[in-house]
């Protein structure tokens, strides 16, 4: 798994990919620390996950997300950090960002990578989900419509051979009642 790790320090990093490479899962790390070179990896793609410190000299990992709308699509963001109060890690969530962990808890990490993993899989299947509905209720209005004008083509041609067969019975019964009165005059 690819991993884009915004931190601007060494020492973090190193314990991070220290405590990844603990877990039964293949992690490939790079680190950046600036947003601009951030924002160059976003845009080259390829990573799978987020993981980033949440100030950063002059910029947040908040910033970061929000510079990086374009590039980040689906991609799972955690924040982790130990300087970050609750009011920020709540402002972060509701921004979009998927998870946060205090470096306190740094052992956790390949949990909490796991379970925003699986999140991000079942927000993906709804999604897909989601967009098989819409055009399945397409298709479905779609033959409804043509189920309803084949309706009104085959009452259309019901009431035809009604006319008809009512018309030729008139007919008939017109001759007929006209070669009576001739016959009894």
């Amino acid at each position: 798994m690819n991993i884009l790790h915004l931190e601007d320090s060494p020492i973090d990093h190193q314990l991070v990919v220290r405590t990844l490479s603990k877990s039964e899962r293949t992690f490939r790390l790079l680190r950046v620390e600036t947003l601009a070179d951030f924002q160059e990896a976003m845009a080259r793609g390829g990573y799978q996950l987020v993981l980033a410190d949440y100030r950063l000299g002059d910029f947040t990992a908040i910033d970061a997300w929000n510079s990086a709308l374009e590039h980040r699509s689906d991609i799972p963001f955690i924040i982790l950090s130990g300087a970050i109060g609750e009011a920020a890690a709540v402002e972060a969530i509701h921004c979009g960002i998927s998870d946060y962990l205090h470096k306190d808890e740094i052992t956790a990490l390949p949990r909490v990578i796991q379970r925003t993993l699986d999140l991000q899989a079942i927000k993906s299947a709804k999604k897909t989900a989601d967009k098989e509905l819409e055009r399945s209720e397409q298709r479905i209005s779609e033959l409804a419509g043509h189920l309803q004008t084949a309706i009104e083509q085959e009452r259309a041609s019901i009431a035809r051979e009604i006319h008809d067969d009512i018309g030729g019975a008139l007919a008939a019964a017109q001759v007929g009642l006209g070669m009576a009165s001739t016959a009894y005059e």
